[in-house]
């Protein structure tokens, strides 16, 4: 029975035609791969919670809208049950802003997601600028 259905198969997939464009034939055609350059930054979901997923999502929203960069940012939440949570936006692995969500005010995430947002992109231009108009011959920045 088994060798009937294999013997089956391989009559099917041998009458079967072959495709051109398939990946499987181990050709790789450079003009249908999708432009890396065009993409724009990613904003890194790091947290925990619903009110850090609020979060994210307003800040991705003004970041989208304020900023057309590469830059990649991301948002990291620490929770406390009884406190609220602290979160921070790390950018190139140094934290740039910090934000605390106290515990039951979901009411003002949107307002502290915004100006982090503006914040944010406002240091980041102007690290990008300082980065381009500054040489520093230091090879380990973070002091490795």
């Amino acid at each position: 029975m088994r060798a009937l259905l294999l013997s089956a198969l391989l009559a099917v997939a041998a009458a079967a035609p072959a495709q051109e464009d398939d990946f499987d034939a181990g050709v790789l055609d450079e003009a249908r791969l999708p432009d890396i350059e065009r993409a724009g930054g990613f904003v890194i979901d790091r947290t925990a919670t619903n009110f850090g997923a609020q979060f994210v999502r307003a800040f991705s929203e003004v970041w989208r809208e304020q900023t057309a960069t590469t830059e990649t940012v991301t948002i990291v939440e620490r929770p406390s049950a009884r406190y609220g949570s602290l979160i921070w936006v790390e950018h190139n692995g140094r934290p740039v802003a910090r934000v605390f969500l106290y515990a039951g005010r979901s009411n003002t995430i949107q307002a502290l997601a915004q100006s982090a947002a503006h914040y944010v992109a406002g240091q980041v231009s102007d690290e990008t600028l300082a980065r381009l108009l500054l040489h520093d011959p230091d090879l380990a920045k973070d002091g490795f």
